[in-house]
């Protein structure tokens, strides 16, 4: 059995389970899922994924030093520039004094959303004061943190 015929039956084992989950829709897409790594200076890893959609578009995704998704491009030929232009923003950025500090930044922005996931979906959230006011106090905390990170935007120099 050749290789893409074991990814099929594996895809449509997939798709039987997800059926009887009762998923509504679940749409084949013909193309691939790409994964693209850079190594830069000091062996720093930028990595991106990318995957073509039921309407032919390109979904990109940086995936390292941290996932975000960079959106949905109509050809080739955007992703590429995309990229370029993002792996030379990291070329200069990797050269900032506070680059550390950024990453660090990040990852505790990420480590924040997934706690927040795997507490609402994995623990009785109950309706006391408790879970409101710590609720309250982390919108609170956000939006805070929000308004600093615009101000920080506001007095920067943009680059291109």
């Amino acid at each position: 059995m050749s290789f893409n015929r074991i990814d099929s039956v594996n895809g449509d084992s997939i798709e039987i389970r997800l059926r009887q989950l009762g998923a509504s829709k679940i749409q084949k897409v013909q193309g691939c899922l790409y994964f693209i790594k850079f190594i830069l200076d000091d062996d720093f890893e930028v990595m991106y994924t990318y995957n073509i959609n039921a309407k032919n578009k390109y979904f990109l995704q940086r995936i390292e030093p941290y996932p975000i998704p960079n959106g949905t491009f109509s050809t080739e030929v955007k992703i590429v520039d995309f990229i370029k232009k993002d792996i030379a923003k990291f070329r200069k950025g990797i050269k900032s004094e506070h680059f550390d500090d950024f990453l660090e930044a990040t990852a505790q922005a990420n480590k924040f959303v997934r706690q927040l996931d795997d507490f609402y979906l994995n623990y009785q959230v109950e309706e006391d004061s408790l879970v409101s006011d710590s609720l309250g106090q982390i919108n609170t905390t956000i939006d805070n943190l929000n308004k600093r990170l615009e101000s920080l935007i506001n007095h920067s120099k943009k680059i291109d």
